[in-house]
């Protein structure tokens, strides 16, 4: 496997939002990305620019994704993984969204995944995307 990409990302991780069709008075019909997704995705973005590859890469990838979120006081110590909101899919969603395009022509190309969220002391994701 060849490295295309390992950078850790600093952070709150925010999930995709669903994003919500509306009618323009033209009638053509818009998606809109709700803005807390739009600004982490910007997050993202700014922050694997100087690590990125010179143009997306082809073929297939395999992608690892380590979440940290912060722990809530009322959670005990002994606890390493959230069980409750963001949901992990939807967490992986941003980040494949904010990747395409720059890092992969498609998120098709993904066909290895590992995804983790885990409490962690500084809240972020490590992104790390090989070619095979």
């Amino acid at each position: 496997m060849i490295e295309v990409l390992h950078v850790h990302v600093f952070g709150l991780p925010v999930a995709q939002g669903r994003p919500r069709a509306f009618k323009l008075p033209t009638g053509q019909i818009r998606m809109h990305d709700p803005d807390t997704s739009k600004d982490w995705k910007r997050t993202v973005l700014a922050q694997i620019l100087e690590h990125k590859p010179p143009a997306p890469v082809e073929g297939p990838l395999t992608m690892t994704l380590v979440f940290e979120l912060p722990r809530p006081k009322s959670t005990a110590k002994r606890v390493q993984y959230p069980i409750k909101r963001p949901d992990l899919s939807n967490l992986l969603k941003a980040i494949e969204d904010a990747l395409t395009g720059v890092v992969y022509r498609d998120d098709s190309q993904i066909v290895s995944l590992t995804v983790t969220k885990r409490f962690g002391l500084a809240p972020g994701v490590e992104v790390r995307v090989e070619a095979l």
